[in-house]
C-alpha cells in the first residue's frame, strides 16, 4: 500500500512540474501585454489608418532641371535637393522611403488625412520645381484584408 502512495505521489508531482513547466512560458501571452497587447496595438493601427491614410509618393528630377554647369549643380545640390531630402528624412508624416542607388528618383510613405495635403507637403519641398511627382492613395494591409474576407463571406453564401 505504501508504494502505491509512493507512486501516486510521484505522478501527481511530476504532473505539477510539466504543468509548471508548460504554464510558464505562457504567462507573458495571457499575462499583462503579450497577445492582449497586440490586439490593442493592432486595434489602434486601424484606427490611425482610418484617420490617416497611406499614400505613394514618387518623384524624379525633370529634364528641365539638369544643370548646365558645375556652378548650376552645387547650386541645385545644396539649395534644392540636400534640403529636400534633409526634410524628409525628418517628417514625422513619412513613413518610409528612399531614393533609387545612383538617380535623382525615389518614392515615400506618407500618412495623410487627405490627397490635399500631400500635395502641400510636396509644394513645400525646396526640389518640387524640379522633379516629376506621382501621388497614389494606398489601402493599408489590415484593411484591404477586411474587405476580402467580406467578398469570401458573400460568396460563400451564394451557395
Amino acid at each position: 500500500m505504501r508504494l502505491l502512495r509512493k507512486s501516486i505521489a510521484v505522478v501527481l508531482i511530476g504532473g505539477l512540474v510539466i504543468a509548471i513547466a508548460v504554464a510558464l512560458p505562457l504567462l507573458p501571452v495571457y499575462g499583462e501585454g503579450g497577445a492582449r497587447r497586440d490586439v490593442v496595438l493592432h486595434e489602434r493601427e486601424r484606427n490611425a489608418s482610418i484617420m490617416n491614410m497611406l499614400y505613394l509618393v514618387e518623384f524624379e528630377a525633370t529634364q528641365a532641371g539638369t544643370p548646365t554647369s558645375r556652378e548650376q549643380t552645387i547650386e541645385m545640390l545644396d539649395k534644392l535637393v540636400i534640403p529636400t531630402l534633409e526634410s524628409l528624412g525628418k517628417d514625422g508624416k513619412v513613413r518610409a522611403g528612399g531614393i533609387a542607388g545612383g538617380t535623382l528618383a525615389g518614392a515615400f510613405v506618407v500618412g495623410a488625412k487627405s490627397k490635399d495635403e500631400v500635395t502641400e507637403l510636396v509644394r513645400a519641398l525646396p526640389a518640387w520645381g524640379i522633379m516629376q511627382w506621382k501621388v497614389t492613395p494606398l489601402e493599408t494591409f489590415a484593411h484591404r484584408a477586411d474587405l476580402e474576407k467580406k467578398v469570401v463571406q458573400e460568396l460563400r453564401t451564394q451557395k
